[in-house]
């Protein structure tokens, strides 16, 4: 196990989902998490900058948050808005959204992504991404 502590920043609205990205991470026994779970994109925002001095090692967000950035969903407005923080340039960023075009929405935003429906049949690959992210 490494001994640096890691520190994961995840937006999502869904209680379920945050209570499941909770129990993955309490799991995970290859490093020390520290994570914090917010349940808008907005929070997830002021959060980075506040953090700005120790920055996450990685983010994971929903798409479908709050409504105010339509057309486009709150997880593609906080995507752009994490790559214009320079502290957070080479920060891994991970969309886990049920959205149907996931991937597509992903690649053009230049960034990882699972599946919220092949999640829920294979935990592993929420560590395999865990591991590739954090470099362990």
């Amino acid at each position: 196990m490494s001994n640096d502590v890691k520190k994961i920043l995840i937006a999502e609205d869904t209680p379920e989902w945050q209570k499941f990205h909770a129990a993955l991470l309490k799991n995970y026994d290859k490093a020390v998490l520290n994570f914090v779970i917010t349940d808008s994109a907005k929070d997830a925002k002021e959060i980075l900058i506040k953090n700005k001095e120790k920055p996450f090692d990685l983010i994971l967000t929903d798409l479908q948050m709050e409504t105010d950035f339509q057309p486009e969903f709150a997880g593609e407005w906080l995507v752009k808005e994490i790559k214009s923080i320079k502290e957070y340039s080479k920060t891994p960023i991970v969309i886990i959204s049920a959205t149907y075009n996931i991937g597509f929405i992903a690649y053009n935003l230049g960034v990882g992504y699972l599946s919220k429906r092949s999640l829920v049949n294979n935990q592993d690959s929420y560590y395999l991404m865990l591991d590739e992210k954090l470099k362990l």
